[in-house]
This record gives C-alpha cells, sequence and structure tokens, in this order.
C-alpha cells in the first residue's frame, strides 16, 4: 500500500486536500435524485466518470427514460459503472478491490490512519460489486473505488502508462486536483498522460495518447485555449456521454440521441490524416499517404498510391495538404451537412455552482448550424461551457432551459 499512496499522493497530502478527497457516493435530493454529489474541490476527476458510465447503463444499456429510473435502478447503475471502470483498466483476468466495511459518512478524515481501515481482495473480473458498492457510502467510499482501479491496473502498468515526461503523483498532494492521467485511467483503463489519438514520436520518445474509440468521451476547455488537441477517439465515442474539463474543474454532457456521436466521414477522415500529423500542421509526408489510405480501409495498391502522390503533390514539395487530402478521397463531403438539433443534459457535482445549491441535471437543445461565422470561434464563445463545446461542433448554440450552466 505503500507503492499506491507513493503513485497517488507522493507525499502525505494537505489535510484539507485528504479530507476533500474523503467523501463516499451519495446522491442529490434534488431533481431525479440521480446525479452524485461532490462536497469539495478535487475529487471530480473520479466522480464525473463514474456519473458517465451510470447515465450511459441508464440510457444505452438499459435504455430507460431518465423520468422513470427507480431508486433500485440507480443503486444497479452505480455498480454497473464501477465494473465498466475496473473492467476496461483491468490488466488480468482479476480485480483488486480495496474496501473500507467499518467507514461511516460521519467519521473524521485521516490520512495516517485511513490505510489501516482497508481491507484488500481479489475477485474475478467479472465479478458481481453490489456489496463493494454498498461499502462506498461511508468516509472512504471514493478512495476505495479509487485505489481499487489503481491497483487492478497494476502499478508498474500504471507507470508504464504515464511514460517518461511525467513526474509527480496522479493527485497533487498541496492543491488536490488530478492530473490528466488519472482522468484518462478512470475513461479509458490506461492512464496515459496525452489525450490525442495513438502515439507519437518525441526525438525518439513515444508519447502515449488515446489508442482506440472510447464509450464515454473528453473534451476541454484547455483546446478552445489552444494548450492542447483532443483527438478524435475522445471528441467521438461510442456513446454520445462528454466528460468536460475547464481549467479546475471536470463536469459532464450528455444526449440521449445516439446520433450525436456518431463520426461522419469528415471526422474518419481527419482522424486518420491526425495519425500521421503529429504536430498537427494541416499536411503529412506524401511518404504517409498509403498508411492514412489503409487506416480508412481504402486502395493502396503501389500503382495507385505513385498516381495520388503525383496528384496530391504536383509541386514535389514532399507533403500534402489536409484540404487536398480531403478534396481528393472526400469531394463535397461538407455540402453534406444539414442543420440539426438535439437534446444534451448537463451535470456538475458541486453544489456551489448549481443554481440554489440544486446539484441535478441541467437541460437544453442544442442547434448544430450549417454556415459558420466569426462569432462561432471558440476562443471568443460567451460563455465557458460554449468554448468547450465548439472544439467539437464550431457552429453549435445551446438554448438552456434555466440559464447558463457552470464548467467550474
Amino acid at each position: 500500500m505503500n507503492r499506491l499512496c507513493e503513485l497517488i499522493w507522493d507525499v502525505p497530502p494537505e489535510p484539507s486536500v485528504f479530507t476533500r478527497w474523503s467523501q463516499g457516493f451519495t446522491f442529490s435530493e434534488h431533481g431525479r435524485k440521480l446525479t452524485l454529489v461532490q462536497e469539495g474541490g478535487g475529487p471530480c476527476s473520479v466522480l464525473a466518470p463514474v456519473q458517465a458510465f451510470l447515465i450511459k447503463h441508464l440510457l444505452f444499456d438499459r435504455k430507460l427514460e431518465l423520468t422513470e429510473v427507480t431508486e433500485e435502478d440507480i443503486s444497479a447503475a452505480l455498480a454497473s459503472s464501477f465494473s465498466s471502470i475496473l473492467h476496461s483498466a483491468a490488466s488480468g483476468p482479476n480485480l483488486t478491490l480495496v474496501s473500507c466495511p467499518t467507514s461511516t459518512p460521519d467519521e473524521a478524515a485521516s490520512y495516517p490512519d485511513h490505510l489501516s481501515k482497508f481491507q484488500t481482495s481479489t475477485v474475478p473480473v467479472n465479478s458481481d460489486l453490489t456489496e463493494f458498492v454498498k461499502q462506498c457510502g461511508g468516509r472512504y467510499g471514493l478512495l476505495s473505488f479509487l485505489y481499487s482501479v489503481v491497483l487492478t491496473r497494476g502499478i508498474d502498468v500504471i507507470l508504464t502508462d504515464l511514460g517518461p515526461m511525467v513526474e509527480g503523483s496522479l493527485i497533487h498532494s498541496k492543491f488536490g486536483h488530478s492530473n490528466q492521467s488519472l482522468l484518462n485511467l478512470m475513461l479509458t483503463g490506461a492512464a496515459v498522460p496525452n489525450v490525442f489519438d495513438g502515439a507519437r514520436d518525441l526525438g525518439g520518445i513515444e508519447l502515449a495518447g488515446i489508442k482506440e474509440q472510447s464509450e464515454v468521451g473528453y473534451l476541454t476547455l484547455l483546446e478552445a485555449l489552444r494548450f492542447c488537441q483532443v483527438g478524435e477517439n475522445l471528441k467521438c465515442p461510442k456513446f454520445p456521454i462528454w466528460v468536460l474539463g475547464s481549467e479546475s474543474h471536470t463536469t459532464l454532457l450528455f444526449s440521449t440521441d445516439t446520433a450525436v456521436s456518431a463520426r461522419s466521414p469528415l471526422q474518419n477522415a481527419k482522424a486518420a490524416f491526425d495519425q500521421f500529423d503529429v504536430e498537427g500542421n494541416g499536411f503529412i509526408p506524401t511518404t504517409d499517404l498509403p498508411k492514412v489510405l489503409e487506416h480508412l480501409q481504402m486502395v493502396t495498391d503501389d500503382d495507385y498510391i505513385s498516381f495520388m502522390r503525383d496528384r496530391l503533390d504536383p509541386d514535389s514539395s514532399g507533403i500534402i495538404l489536409f484540404p487536398a487530402f480531403l478534396e481528393e478521397f472526400f469531394p463535397g463531403v461538407n455540402q453534406d451537412m444539414q442543420e440539426r438539433q438535439f437534446p444534451l443534459f448537463h451535470y456538475n457535482g458541486l453544489a456551489q455552482s448549481n443554481i440554489e445549491g440544486r446539484v441535478e441535471l441541467r437541460g437544453g437543445v442544442a442547434t448544430v448550424y450549417v454556415e459558420y461565422n466569426s462569432l462561432m470561434d471558440a476562443g471568443t464563445a460567451p460563455n465557458s461551457i460554449l468554448r468547450v463545446l465548439r472544439t467539437k461542433w464550431p457552429t453549435i448554440e445551446i438554448q438552456w432551459e434555466s440559464g447558463v450552466p457552470s464548467i467550474d
């Protein structure tokens, strides 16, 4: 357990930080009573993904209407959420569960004493987690789950995930925020530090990103601020559910319309092209053309490749620009776009970030327009949530039912 704490905390955390992370999984009494409450700043990187997979279970596994879910449905969905995250993190046939059966919501949080309260067990990966979930309502419930995910993945495996460029712990022991690796671990099962697709080479050092399309996606304000670029594996998840990152907090957005998350031909083309445009310059070396076409399951015969290289690079500059690639292989793709509307719901677990302190889902209707104008630039959007969403839908506008929700 000492190695576990070194990986997560590095050094003993500030008492206030540990207190904020010492909470159980409890549901709000407001609205549909299916939203998890976050008691203080920090653990949103665990709570938002758990909430995401809970919503996935209710809407897309069980195909229930949110207005009709029962307390039993929600309890089962929480167990399914735990199982989904642990299963994706598992590096072997078993799960490692760290439980705290004597923990109660009212006990004081103490870092020096908390490890002595935990019990560790190993169970098959497909085990029923109902009893484990019931024990996660106490003071150390969230840490029980977090420690279980980390040990199920394996400390050595996580260190490999992190790679040589990442230093420090998963949680900042002084300020209490987690790093991107912890959030990626919760979302994808691997604690990689980056959000781009695949892997990139940096002077002989491999930087690991997201290997495949995720079930739950991720969008971040940092992309609108041009600090990073989220790859299509996270932008276009299997289900229309996205964890949203601000500069200091993590919330959740989802739709009941499954078509919202489907990849368009344009997105497929860009995802394949970006695999080899590692610096985001808008071009690839001509030598990478057959790899891009193979990724798209298109013709890669030598004669055809030679012909297309000459066609796409008539000046023999050695590069192929994305607009030329798109026009050649996906002509008229932008002309097929149509204006569309879909429902959106937002979750923020912090009471102080919700109207009247009511932690509940906030609904709205999104419209994605065909025509783009400069007022729709993500960097100049009138509110933070719109800035984030325009990194995926550049022409989106949203009419919220009761004011613009906060992502902070």
